[in-house]
């Protein structure tokens, strides 16, 4: 500046050139000022930068602890007050910050579980406790959907394991509620004390001390602790079928509100208790289809062993037994309906198909193999053993028509009696022939023992008696007896001289009475039967036509009684001798056929 005053001020005037030299000058000397200027601006600017950012630093280094403990200290305030999800978001804030907050999420979820067992326990008041629960509900349920960025250092699975250490910690003390299984005796006495504990753990002081929406919550635990209870007691109920009735009906009363209909029982109340309302049924339908399936099939079980032992029984019972056997088949049959009935819906009417079906089920069976068992038994001489089995059909009808009132089993019981019946027939007319074979000529008592046998075993079927199929059996055994007796008495007549055939009518006269004392019952159904009126015209035939009288006698009486006398009889003495020229020829027909392949003779 000196300089420029003198340059430019020294007191006396310049020239020109002078001044534009001078000019020039000044501008370089402007300059010059103005860099020094900014280079001294620009070291000061510099030096504050410096001092500034030693400053920031140091407060930085001091902020993490102060911000730390500030946070602390909020976070112990919302736990202390019960509002656990702002604690959770204040948390959920910081550690976007890129801070570990495990610590402060584990002392949240301290306080969570301390207040959810305050109030489990009725140590606290309820008025304040239901907020706070509000409160562990909203934030489990914000912690099993949380996003963001998860603590490392927290024990116990992390946020998302809050939902089942909730649960755990309601199952735990539903389980301490409710008494431990037992099995065997006890089983009475431990489900009445297990109703009883039903009906405290949920009665109605729970709901003001859990609110609406925690009680849903433990609801679902007590109901999935108690399920686990009696499935224990399904598994160890064995075969038992007294355990399976006590938990069919328990599980009926307490748990689906059906109480056991006894016909002289007061009316119950239709008021559900506060348990009853709290319990939801879809959760134990598993438990009790499982209870009454095995219940079913332990009846069913029941039912068969027993038609079984029938069976035996049957098996082993003499041919002139009482046969009271299968008298037993409808009162068997009858109580089991009544277990059901006493059960109660819907196993009742399950019981009642299940009974028919076993029922059909046995009548199979004995079609099958007891009756032709039976019969192959007690096929001794002089025995009758299908009357035991057409008896036993006589019972197992009525048995059917009480049971259900339908005749769709009719067919099974039918084929059985006819079978039977054939059988029966068979064995009586190779009785009688045998015994008749040498009858007239000997005039021994086989006959009479023959009839005194069959007689007394017609009588022992005193179930039969009154049936159509008695009446019908015996006509077509007095028949058979009947017709085979005939036929011995003409191949007899015709081995005499006619003018002695009258020395046999006093004898054929009480025979053929006593047979038709013996098949009194028969059933008389629009058919003239047989007599000793028809049987002495024989004794009157001419005695100069012996033979021919008698084939035209034996005619005739095939005619006017069909069914009695066998066809292998000729009808005449012409047929007999055209049926013993014919024997070579039909004898030589027969051995040619089976002996000759077919392409020789068809």
């Amino acid at each position: 500046m000196d300089q420029f005053k003198r340059r430019f001020f020294p007191g006396k005037k310049k020239s020109r050139w002078e001044g534009a030299e001078a000019y020039n000058e000044l501008q370089e000397i402007c300059s010059m000022a103005t860099r020094e200027h900014s280079s001294r601006q620009n070291k000061t600017k510099s030096k504050m930068q410096f001092l500034k950012k030693g400053s920031r630093s140091k407060e930085e280094h001091h902020a993490p602890a102060v911000c730390q403990e500030e946070l602390s200290k909020d976070i112990s305030q919302l736990v202390q007050e019960g509002r656990f999800l702002e604690a959770c978001k204040t948390i959920s804030r910081s550690a976007a910050e890129k801070q570990d907050c495990g610590s402060q999420y584990q002392a949240v979820a301290q306080g969570m579980w301390q207040v959810v067992q305050e109030a489990l326990s009725g140590s606290g008041r309820s008025r304040q406790l239901q907020p706070k629960l509000q409160s562990v509900m909203a934030a489990v349920n914000w912690a099993k959907n949380f996003e963001g960025p998860k603590p490392s250092t927290l024990q116990g699975g992390g946020l998302e394991a809050w939902d089942s250490q909730l649960q755990s910690l309601l199952r735990k003390d539903a389980e301490a509620r409710l008494p431990g299984p037992v099995s065997g005796a006890e089983l009475s006495g431990y489900l009445e004390e297990l109703g009883k504990a039903v009906e405290h753990v949920l009665g109605p002081q729970l709901e003001g001390r859990l609110g609406v929406c925690f009680l849903a919550l433990y609801r679902v635990c007590f109901q999935e602790v108690l399920c686990s209870h009696l499935s224990v007691l399904l598994s160890s109920s064995g075969e038992d079928r007294e355990n399976y009735y006590k938990l069919y009906t328990w599980g009926r009363a307490t748990l689906f509100g059906h109480r056991e209909m006894r016909q002289k029982a007061p009316p119950a109340s239709k008021e559900p208790t506060a348990a009853r309302r709290l319990l939801d049924p879809v959760m134990f339908v598993t438990w009790m289809f499982q209870v009454q399936e095995k219940l079913l099939e332990l009846i069913q079980t029941e039912l068969t062993d027993t038609l079984e032992r029938v069976l035996i029984y049957d098996r082993r019972s003499q041919a002139e037994s009482s046969y009271k056997t299968f008298l037993e088949i409808f009162q068997l049959l009858k109580e089991t309906i009544i277990v059901g009935q006493n059960i109660g819906p819907p196993i009742s009417s399950q019981v009642r198909i299940m009974v028919v079906k076993t029922f059909l089920d046995f009548l199979n069976r004995y079609q099958k193999e007891g009756a032709p068992s039976f019969i192959q038994l007690h096929a001794s001489a002089g025995t009758f053993p299908q009357l035991h089995v057409l008896e036993n059909c006589c019972i197992l009808r009525k048995t059917w028509e009480a049971l259900v009132q339908e005749g769709s089993v009719q067919g099974i019981i039918n084929s059985i009696e006819v079978w039977s019946q054939d059988d029966l027939l068979i064995r009586v007319r190779a009785l009688f022939q045998s015994r008749l074979e040498h009858h007239f000529s000997t005039r021994n008592d086989g006959l009479v023992q023959a009839l005194q046998s069959l007689q007394q075993a017609l009588k022992g079927c005193s179930n039969m008696h009154s049936t159509p199929t008695y009446k019908v059996l015996v006509k077509s055994l007095y028949t058979v007896v009947l017709g085979e007796y005939v036929h011995a008495l003409v191949t007899y007549l015709k081995t005499l001289e006619p003018g002695v055939w009258a020395d046999h009518e006093g004898q054929v006269k009480k025979e053929v009475l006593e047979l038709d004392t013996i098949f009194g019952e028969r059933e008389d159904v629009d058919d003239r039967m047989p007599c000793w009126e028809t049987i002495k015209d024989i004794f009157q035939l001419r005695q100069n036509r012996s033979r021919e009288s008698l084939h035209e006698w034996l005619a005739s009486f095939r005619d006017e009684f069909p069914g009695y006398v066998r066809e292998d009889w000729p009808r005449s003495s012409s047929d007999s001798d055209k049926r013993s020229c014919c024997c070579l020829q039909l004898w030589t027909s027969a051995w040619w056929r089976a002996c000759c392949p077919r392409w020789r003779w068809s």
